[in-house]
Parts: structure tokens; C-alpha cells; sequence
């Protein structure tokens, strides 16, 4: 075909327009992606920042393997280990034991979701298997090394300092309501007032409902089980001669009548520590992970072990600038890079669903006096692109950077 000249001439004028319009259009989105690097860049006074395009590539980074404390952000790291030493399908354990006197003893192996509705399917169950009477409840803790605490506890009664242990109920903590007229009762229909739960509830203030973390007492956090097991069983008809509850490790004197798995599996169990960033769920998922792989009574210094060997294997992270103390992120002494954390957000892409959703990303904060992280994936109509804010200042301006890391990944 034969094209006249001011044919071909609107042809070639078109195609310089076109390839003028696009370079003008990469001047452009270069001057935005500049502008807003140095706008992210002013707003970070210590800290670090790094995105990963959904191919795994760099494309914006700022101090990425100067090393900050994490914390909570660091539960993402701990969920993923959770999975891979315990298994996706792993589900906590509890034993119940009987003696030729009657008596029932309890063995914990650190259930993080030993809860009230759970313990009424306990006591079913225990109904269906013959027991009808009981003269005394034990309890046997020793799966956990007694009184462990976790770094960066304080002594305190709020939910976030509860403390862990190898038998424990409701996250040691308990949702009390006290009346206008003083009368304390249980703000969850679910879960009884214990005598305990009643006296502990005269601590807050009249009008008003509050959870709080139960005790810092070993042996009544032990007593609140017994408690709440006792009001269950005899809820269920089953009847007990002496309401004292004793503390005895299990011996040959006993037998298993029972060995429970809780109903809810791991990836329950983790989505509820994703989404509410539950710090005793964090710790109890940490010391069982360390007493399944290196024997119980689990401890600190095995939990420890068993999560830094793990990242130091399959990260191959450098121990000078990473620590791993404890799994919740309230110690300080925990540290990480924005390289290292984006390691970890790359491998844990197929968990995103169990991360909370604010304004077009997936985003598990980390929150210290003085330090305001994020860590997720921004959505975007390519994918997700992994994304990690490290500030140890100050100013939060964690928000801030965030909606600026959303339009600078629109343009790349």
C-alpha cells in the first residue's frame, strides 16, 4: 500500500507527540517519585524505611541495615517461626489425671487458649468419660519453668503484662464490670466470677469495666484455674468434696483419663495474635516452641535458642545486629534491620490474610515510648509490595510515611 506524504506526515507528527507525551509523562512521575522521597526522607530523624515491588525488588530504601528495635513488629517473625517449629496444624494440649482417691489433676503444656468456652468443653467431655465426683482438683504447672519473666514486663495489671505460664486461663486476665452500687460482676457472659475475679475486681474503679491482667502472683494466677475449673465442673453436675486446690506435679499415683486438644488450630490461634497484637500469646507460642524442641520444662534461654538458631539458618542474619530476647516486642534488647524484617515479609506473604487492613495495606504496628514501626504489604493493582517503617524517635510520623509510601508505589 502507497501512503501520500501528509498521510505519512500526520503518521510521524503523531508518533512524536506520543513519544513526547510519554517522556514528558517519566519526567514527571521521576519528579513525584523524588519529591516524595524527600518528603519521607524529612520525616524520619531516626529510623529506616524499605519497599519491595511484588517481584521482591528494591524500590525505595532508606538506611535499611541500620539495626532499631522492633517492637511488636517482631510478632510477624514469631508467628512464622510458630509455624515452621510447631507445625500449621499444631494444637495446644491439656492432660487430665486421676488418682484411686478421686482426685483430678490438671497438666498444662502452656495453651494460650485455654479460655472459658473451652474449659466448658473440657468438663463435657470429662462427664462423658465417667467422672462424676471429685474429692480435690491438683494442679501441675511444670511443664514451664515457674515465675519466668519475660523481658520488658513490668509489674503492672495491664493485659499486656500478663503473666505466662504452663497453665493459665482467659490470657491471665480478667473483663470485670463494678456497678454505680459497687456490686462486681463478670463483663463476659461466657465466664463466671470466681471468688478471686470478685476480690481483684474491688480494685477498679465504681461505674466502670475494664480487662485486666489477673495478677503478678504465680500462685493466684494457678488459683484462678482452679477456680474457674471448679465453678465448670460442677456446672456440668459434677461434684466436688473440697474446694482447696493444691499444686502437685503429676507421678505414677496418677493415670490419663483425658488429653485434650484445643479447638482452635494455629492459624486461629495466630490471627488472634496478628490482629490484637496479644503479647502473652506471642510468649506462650515462644516458650512452647523452645520446650517442643529441646524438652520440657520450656524456659526462656531454650525459647531463645530455638528462634535465634532458626533465623540465623534460614535468614543467615547477622547475631552483631539482630536479637531475638523474647517474642512479643517489649524488650528493648530486641533488634532488627528494615533488610532483615523484609526477609521475613517476603516468606510470610501466603500468611498476609492474618494481618489487619488499614486504608489500602496490610499493617502490624510496633509501638514503645519512643518507637512507631509498621511492617506489612501496601495493596496494589500489581500485588502486594512488602514495606517496613523503623522510627526510634520521638515524633510518630509512621502515618504520615505510610500514605506517602502508598502514592510513591503507585508510580513504580
Amino acid at each position: 500500500m502507497i501512503f501520500k506524504i501528509p498521510y505519512l506526515k500526520f503518521v510521524l507528527n503523531l508518533l512524536s507527540l506520543t513519544l513526547l507525551f510519554t517522556c514528558l509523562l517519566i519526567t514527571a512521575q521521576a519528579d513525584e517519585s523524588k519529591q516524595l522521597e524527600q518528603k519521607i526522607g524529612q520525616l524520619i530523624h531516626n529510623g529506616s524505611v524499605l519497599i519491595h515491588n511484588e517481584k521482591g525488588q528494591t524500590i525505595l530504601s532508606y538506611q535499611p541495615d541500620k539495626a532499631f528495635i522492633p517492637a511488636s513488629i517482631v510478632k510477624i517473625l514469631s508467628a512464622q517461626i510458630a509455624i515452621k517449629k510447631l507445625g500449621k496444624n499444631y494444637r495446644f494440649k491439656t492432660e487430665f489425671y486421676v488418682d484411686h482417691h478421686h482426685n483430678l489433676l490438671i497438666k498444662g503444656y502452656g495453651d494460650p487458649f485455654l479460655i472459658s468456652e473451652e474449659i466448658e468443653k473440657i468438663v463435657k467431655k470429662l462427664s462423658q468419660k465417667g467422672v462424676r465426683n471429685i474429692k480435690q482438683i491438683y494442679l501441675d504447672p511444670s511443664s514451664f519453668k515457674s515465675n519466668i519473666t519475660i523481658p520488658g514486663t513490668s509489674n503492672s495489671n495491664n493485659p499486656y503484662d500478663a503473666l505466662v505460664g504452663a497453665l493459665v486461663v482467659n490470657f491471665n486476665t480478667i473483663n470485670i464490670q463494678r456497678l454505680k452500687n459497687g456490686d462486681i460482676k463478670s463483663a463476659e457472659k461466657e465466664t463466671p466470677l470466681t471468688p478471686l475475679a470478685a476480690k481483684k475486681g474491688k480494685a477498679i474503679q465504681i461505674g466502670s469495666t475494664e480487662r485486666i491482667s489477673l495478677t503478678q502472683d504465680y500462685h493466684e494466677s494457678l488459683q484462678y484455674v482452679g477456680e474457674l475449673f471448679q465453678f465448670f465442673l460442677k456446672n456440668q453436675g459434677i461434684k466436688i468434696s473440697e474446694s482447696k486446690i493444691a499444686i502437685q506435679s503429676i507421678s505414677d499415683s496418677w493415670s490419663l483419663k483425658y488429653r485434650h486438644y484445643n479447638s482452635h488450630d494455629l492459624d486461629y490461634i495466630l490471627s488472634g495474635l496478628l490482629k490484637y497484637s496479644n503479647n502473652y500469646i506471642a510468649n506462650q507460642l515462644f516458650l512452647t516452641a523452645g520446650g517442643e524442641k529441646s524438652g520440657f520444662p520450656a524456659n526462656l534461654v531454650k525459647a531463645e535458642t530455638v528462634f535465634q538458631e532458626y533465623v540465623e539458618k534460614t535468614y543467615q542474619f547477622d547475631e552483631n545486629i539482630f536479637r531475638f530476647k523474647e517474642a512479643s516486642g517489649l524488650s528493648r534488647d530486641n533488634l532488627i534491620t528494615a533488610n532483615m524484617m523484609m526477609k521475613v515479609l517476603e516468606s510470610f506473604k501466603n500468611y498476609h490474610h492474618l494481618l489487619s487492613e488499614k486504608k489500602g495495606a496490610l499493617v502490624k504496628s510496633g509501638t514503645l515510648t519512643g518507637v512507631y514501626n509498621y511492617a506489612g504489604y501496601i495493596k496494589t493493582s500489581r500485588g502486594l509490595f512488602p514495606f517496613i517503617i523503623l522510627l526510634n524517635q520521638k515524633k510518630n510520623y509512621r502515618d504520615r510515611i505510610l500514605k506517602l509510601m502508598q502514592q510513591y508505589s503507585k508510580l513504580k
